[in-house]
C-alpha cells in the first residue's frame, strides 16, 4: 500500500481520574471547559487532551495547558 503520510495516535480515552469527585466528566470521559479553560467548579481549570476541546493534537494540548495555567494565575490574582 502506498501512502503519503502516517499519523500515530496514542490513547483515545482521556485520563480524567485526577478530577474524580471534583467535577463530572462528560460521556466521553472528558472534562468540560469553556473558552477560558474554566470547569463548572470555581478555581478548577483544565487543559489538554483531557478536555472537551475537539482537536486532540499535541500542539493544541500544549496551547490549552498554557491557557489554563494563565487563567488559573489570573483567578488567584483576583483572590488577593
Amino acid at each position: 500500500m502506498s501512502v503519503g503520510g502516517v499519523f500515530i495516535e496514542i490513547g483515545l480515552v482521556p485520563n480524567s481520574e485526577a478530577i474524580k469527585g471534583l467535577t463530572t466528566p462528560n460521556h466521553l470521559g472528558e472534562v468540560e471547559v469553556n473558552c477560558a479553560n474554566e470547569t463548572g467548579v470555581p478555581g478548577l481549570f483544565a487543559g489538554g487532551d483531557v478536555t472537551n476541546v475537539p482537536e486532540k493534537q499535541i500542539v493544541v494540548a500544549a496551547r490549552e495547558g498554557a491557557k489554563a495555567a494563565l487563567q488559573a494565575h489570573r483567578y488567584l490574582q483576583r483572590l488577593k
